[in-house]
This record gives C-alpha cells, sequence and structure tokens, in this order.
C-alpha cells in the first residue's frame, strides 16, 4: 500500500521556508539521511516534495510527471522575471532553450577562451602584488571575478575591468533571493527587488549594444529552424537569469578550486605536470582544455564534493504519481536535490572525503544517469543548465593555467563552507598568497 513521503510541515503557511532560507545546502541533506531519498516539507503554503539519488531525480527531471511552468514560488519568479527559461514548459522552453543553447556550442566557448584568461591574470596579478608581504582573503574579490565574468560573457563588458556597482547590486539581490519575501524597503528581498532594478537597467543598456565577442552577441544572432530569434525583452529577461547562474556557480567554483590546490600540494603537483606537458604561453583552444584530463576530473569532483547548488527550480506534479511506494499527489511541487544527489553514498564511496582522482572520464561513464547533477540532470534541451559547459570549461582552464604559472601557500584557515545562500565559500573567507613560480 502506498503512503505519504515522510516529512514535516513546519509553522502555519509559512512551513519550513524560514529553515530552507537560511542554509538550503544542509536543509536538504541533513532531510534525505533523515528519511531517505524522498521525503516533503512545506514552503509558504506549498508542499514540495525533494527527490534526491539518481533514481528520485531522474522520476522528478522526467516532464511526463511535473511541468516547470509556474512552479517556483511568485517571489523568484518576480526576481528573475516569470517569463525566463527557468519557469516556462512546452514549446516555449523548448524554443527559448534551444535559441540560448548557441551560446554555448563548441565554437561559441572557444570564442570566449581570450577573454576569459584576460579576467584570470587581471585578478591573479593583483592577488600577488596584495599577498608578497602577507597572506589575504580573497572572497571578494572572487564574487567580484564571478560577476567580471558573468559581465563580459552577458553583457559584453571590458574583461580589463570591473564594474564594482553593478556587481554590489547583485550581491544584493541574491541576498534577496535567499531572505522572507517581504517587499519593504528596509527588508533584503525589498533591496534586491531594487538592485534587480538597477541591473535590469544596466543589462538593458548593454544588450542595445552589438555584443561582439561575447555570449551575448552570439545569443543576439542566434536563429531557429524557422528564423525565429530572441527578442530584446527575452535577451534583457535571460541575460539577468544567466547572471543569477553564473555567478554563484563561478565564484564558488573558483574559490573550491583554489582551496583543494592549497590543501593537496601534491594533486597541485600532478596537474602542474600536466599543464606543463601540454600548454604553452599562449591562450588555449577548447580541444586543449579538453585534453587536460587530470584538471577536468578534479574539476567535477570540486563539483560534487563542494556545495555549488542546493536544488533545482521548483515543478508541479501534473497527475498523482507514485515512487517506491509513496504517493506524490498532483498539484504538489517538487524539486530535485542537488546537493543530496551529489552526497549520494550508494553512488560515491564516501561522498564527503574529496577524492580529485574519483571522477576520470571512465568513472563518470560508469555512473547512473542523473548520479552527477551539479547543474540540474535531464537532457540539455530540457531543464538541465544551459550553461553547464562553460563552468566545465572555467574550472580546467583556471586550474591549469593557475598552477603552471603561480606557487601557492596555503596557511591555516577553517576550509569549512560557510551557511546560506548560493555556492557558499570557505568560513575562512579563501586566504592565500600567491607568488609567480619559483621553478
Amino acid at each position: 500500500m502506498s503512503q505519504l513521503p515522510p516529512g514535516s510541515c513546519g509553522l502555519p503557511f509559512i512551513g519550513e521556508a524560514l529553515k530552507f532560507l537560511k542554509d538550503p545546502f544542509w536543509f536538504t541533506l541533513s532531510r534525505t539521511r533523515q528519511h531517505g531519498t524522498i521525503w516533503r516539507t512545506k514552503l509558504l503554503g506549498d508542499t514540495v516534495v525533494f527527490f534526491a539519488g539518481p533514481k528520485a531525480f531522474s522520476f522528478f527531471m522526467d516532464p511526463e510527471n511535473f511541468t516547470r511552468q509556474s512552479g517556483s514560488p511568485k517571489f523568484m519568479q518576480e526576481l528573475l522575471h516569470p517569463d525566463a527559461v527557468p519557469f516556462l514548459d512546452g514549446d516555449r522552453h523548448k524554443a527559448r532553450k534551444r535559441l540560448l543553447l548557441a551560446a554555448f556550442t563548441d565554437v561559441a566557448l572557444d570564442s570566449y577562451l581570450p577573454n576569459l584568461f584576460t579576467i584570470f591574470e587581471r585578478f591573479v596579478t593583483g592577488w600577488v602584488t596584495a599577498s608578497a608581504a602577507t597572506d589575504i582573503a580573497i572572497a571578494d574579490d572572487l564574487s567580484q571575478f564571478g560577476f567580471d565574468v558573468a559581465d563580459m560573457l552577458f553583457a559584453a563588458s571590458d574583461p580589463l575591468t570591473s564594474n564594482t556597482t553593478s556587481a554590489d547590486d547583485f550581491t544584493t539581490l541574491i541576498k534577496g533571493s535567499f531572505a522572507p519575501p517581504i517587499n519593504l524597503p528596509f527588508t533584503a528581498y525589498g533591496r534586491g527587488i531594487k538592485a534587480r532594478d538597477r541591473l535590469r537597467t544596466y543589462i538593458g543598456q548593454q544588450t542595445a549594444k552589438s555584443g561582439e565577442g561575447s555570449a551575448l552577441g552570439v545569443l543576439k544572432n542566434a536563429r531557429g529552424p524557422a528564423g525565429e530569434q530572441l527578442s530584446q525583452a527575452e535577451l534583457e529577461i535571460e541575460m539577468l537569469h544567466f547572471f543569477f547562474a553564473a555567478h554563484g556557480g563561478l565564484t564558488a567554483a573558483i574559490a573550491w578550486i583554489l582551496t583543494v590546490l592549497g590543501e593537496h600540494p601534491e594533486l597541485a603537483g600532478r596537474l602542474r605536470a600536466e599543464a606543463d606537458a601540454k600548454l604553452t604561453d599562449a591562450v588555449p583552444d577548447l580541444a586543449t582544455i579538453r585534453g587536460l584530463s587530470q584538471a577536468r576530473s578534479v574539476s567535477r569532483e570540486v563539483l560534487r564534493a563542494f556545495p555549488i547548488a542546493p536544488s533545482t527550480f521548483l515543478g508541479i506534479a501534473k497527475k498523482d504519481l507514485e515512487l517506491d511506494g509513496y504517493t506524490i499527489r498532483a498539484g504538489w511541487k517538487g524539486a530535485g536535490a542537488i546537493w543530496a544527489t551529489l552526497q549520494d553514498g550508494t553512488t560515491f564511496a564516501d561522498p564527503t572525503v574529496f577524492r580529485g582522482d574519483r571522477l576520470g572520464d571512465d568513472a563518470m561513464n560508469a555512473l547512473p544517469h542523473n548520479a552527477f547533477v551539479p547543474q540540474g540532470g535531464g537532457h540539455a534541451d530540457g531543464h538541465r543548465c544551459a550553461g553547464e559547459a562553460l563552468i566545465q570549461l572555467v574550472m580546467p582552464a583556471f586550474a591549469s593555467w593557475f598552477v603552471r604559472r603561480y606557487d601557492l601557500t596555503w596557511p591555516a584557515q577553517d576550509s569549512a563552507p560557510g551557511r546560506g545562500g548560493l555556492g557558499p565559500l570557505p568560513r575562512s573567507g579563501v586566504r592565500v598568497a600567491i607568488k609567480p613560480r619559483a621553478s
């Protein structure tokens, strides 16, 4: 006989939203450990079922079971825009996603590399100067780094400069997205709405330009099979969405890359040997970066072992469903528990332990479907993150370039992840001392 998934409801109407918003990573992981791979909670009046582990995650990602249309909370739709691609489904979603994927083809990714390496060098050169006498905390710089990469790609900004004003607005927007959704001038959510409005103005100005040499330019020129293209309004909506997705992921990914290089010097040595053998002083192309097998393996394990994204956007059950003896009622909401799936001990032995050689190509091919889901699961033309290929390019590119050129000193520090938000960084603030490579 089927039964309802285990879980708890929390307070009237609010449910457990405050606990979830305070630390969505720990909330979803601890509940999965307590209840198993299928469990439910209440968030702002909605019953939400979380699905963890390859089987349950795949069940949620099946478009026959859940629709994303109007699934996510109104406050999140208000922050990004109700017509952003994560909140669409059906033919509108397919048509929009097809156009957006043009920014992440091999040809497009290859064209971004010179500007990416310009940003790498600008930031690391600054860290070398600042840490000449003592170690420094670079968490704030990493946040600006993540914004600058997104700004270069999705707003065609100059890779030689930082737009600190819009970066500050974006930080305010992120804080608002993980705060109680009370739209008043003095609340974090209210300040997030105001910051969103300023960002929309900035993005509107940038999308009016050609965008040549950036993802923005690629998307302005993208055409569907019948010649359809993104309107100016759609471009502005999706560029804000891409900023939201890219900033946190890139910031956290580079922070944790530096952490593992500092905490595992033998691993840094192996990556240096690979980089010495395969890289030159010239900007590498996409094929060269994809040939950095050890750096790519380490990058995958960073995405698995450290908190980048807690869960997918929400969907709505299309009909009464059943999985593993549990009933999910039509109209209930669901989400894929990304972090809990990546920490699933039935898939990954000793999941809390970082192992740089865990996820080589052969190991990846042997994983169950939807086991490695740092950017969500499913098919590329479905609700999988469009920018997955971008972060999996930036990480090995940065790691290999960095170890080939620089020596990293990693002072004793608390490298445990902080709590809350999107892509929390080490509690220490990522303290480093960096010098040009001695030998």
